[in-house]
């Protein structure tokens, strides 16, 4: 079994797989403890894979500690596809687990668009397995929380009551202030998508995989005139890929 663990800015995301297959899960805020050692005494764990956005966590301490071998995703490692952008030193981490996860459970394809609606939304795209680059966008609440922080009246609205506001109107133009910014955050970023749904489309003849994950995925994924495929465990499941596939290439060296 392989313990995949996503440590990123305010959340870690913990899954233990069995091949392609995750038989448990947890999220953990960073303000609390979480005992590895109930993991590890219930399974048997052969490897951890792990990602980090910088942050110090005590999750990753309990790993280090346990003696059980551990695989980073660092920039610069060896990856099953090409990776043509032009700072790698520079690419976030999720990003790059974000593609490992569609590469890993989408065995033969190499087009694809992976979009990741979190914090920021980040929409990144694989053309013939290069990994040629994609855009960072400010994701829902951020836009939410910039109307009303840089206007003076515009109130504060969360994205759930956005994505209700929204789910309420009689059509897609916002007839209250709430509604104006609702529609204005969440149809935004839909209308954004689809135009780089298009492109990627334009871009691959129309032979390619688009794959949607991160918290907000499931707001933006049901108001697109496309169909995509919504992953929750995308960037978990890239880790687990490629602590796997990591292990074979070892053993091929060996060999």
């Amino acid at each position: 079994m392989i313990l995949a663990i996503d440590i990123g800015n305010s959340y870690t995301k913990i899954a233990i797989y069995e091949g392609k297959n995750v038989i448990r899960k947890e999220l953990v805020h960073k303000t609390q403890h979480f005992d590895l050692k109930d993991i590890l005494t219930e399974y048997c764990i052969e490897r951890m894979a792990i990602s980090t956005v910088g942050r110090e966590c005590d999750i990753e301490r309990q790993a280090e500690a346990s003696g059980i071998e551990i695989i980073r995703l660092e920039r610069g490692m060896r990856l099953p596809f090409v990776n043509d952008y032009l700072t790698p030193e520079t690419l976030g981490l999720d990003r790059i687990a974000g593609m490992l996860g569609a590469w890993g459970t989408h065995e033969g394809t190499k087009n694809f668009l992976v979009m990741d609606l979190g914090t920021c939304n980040t929409y990144d795209m694989m053309i013939d397995g290069h990994y040629i680059g994609g855009n960072i966008a400010p994701g829902i609440e951020m836009r939410l929380k910039a109307m009303h922080e840089f206007t003076a009246k515009l109130p504060l609205i969360s994205v759930e009551e956005a994505d209700e506001a929204v789910e309420s109107m009689s059509g897609k133009t916002g007839r209250t202030t709430r509604e104006a910014m609702a529609s204005g955050a969440i149809l935004g970023i839909a209308y954004e998508i689809e135009r780089v749904i298009s492109d990627f489309r334009q871009m691959t003849g129309n032979n390619g995989i688009c794959v949607m994950t991160g918290g907000y995925a499931d707001v933006i994924a049901k108001r697109l005139k496309d169909d995509v495929e919504v992953n929750p465990y995308l960037v978990l499941d890239g880790l687990n890929f490629f602590a796997s596939w990591n292990k074979q290439k070892q053993l091929i060296i060996e060999n």
